[in-house]
């Protein structure tokens, strides 16, 4: 995974040398401190990847140009719900979604994402328990937004070729 970002940086070695590389971001933080190794750490893992979905972000993004440091979308989501500003939340939503969505449920896919990423793995929600979430969401959906078929604004790791369709 790490190869497929390298390309869209200046300075190839950023990520691989760099401690707070992007694919840290899919790592529970006590599998990073203490080398723990459980199920939690997969629903942390699991809950990036919602964040991703939901935001059209990578994990981690590398500092802007004033040096700024890098921002975890672990860490984004828990104060942008913490602010519960709903402005702010459309805002770090993906935008290639427009607005082909209901916010209601991004709003609880986002508070799925977010137990997900909690720092005590305690805390986190079994692998059950976030079917069962997402099971009732999609239930909960109208039959029109069953369905949503959207463009990511995240790079592709792999094109298809211009011929298949």
């Amino acid at each position: 995974m790490a190869r497929c970002i390298e390309d869209d940086t200046g300075d190839p070695q950023f990520y691989s040398s760099n401690p707070a590389s992007w694919s840290l971001g899919y790592l529970a933080p006590e599998y990073v401190r203490q080398g723990v190794v459980s199920p939690s750490i997969d629903i942390f893992a699991y809950g990036v990847v919602l964040l991703e979905v939901l935001s059209g972000q990578t994990p981690i993004t590398k500092p802007n140009e004033k040096g700024e440091g890098s921002v975890w979308l672990s860490e984004k989501i828990k104060s942008i719900l913490q602010s519960e500003d709903a402005d702010e939340l459309r805002e770090w939503m993906d935008s290639a979604l427009g607005e082909n969505y209901s916010f209601d449920a991004a709003v609880t896919l986002a508070n799925l994402a977010r137990a997900c990423v909690e720092e005590d793995p305690s805390l986190r929600p079994s692998a059950g328990e976030a079917v069962e979430k997402l099971s009732r969401l999609v239930q909960e959906l109208p039959e029109a937004e069953d369905v949503l078929m959207c463009e990511s604004s995240s790079k592709p790791l792999v094109k298809a070729p211009a011929n298949s369709l």
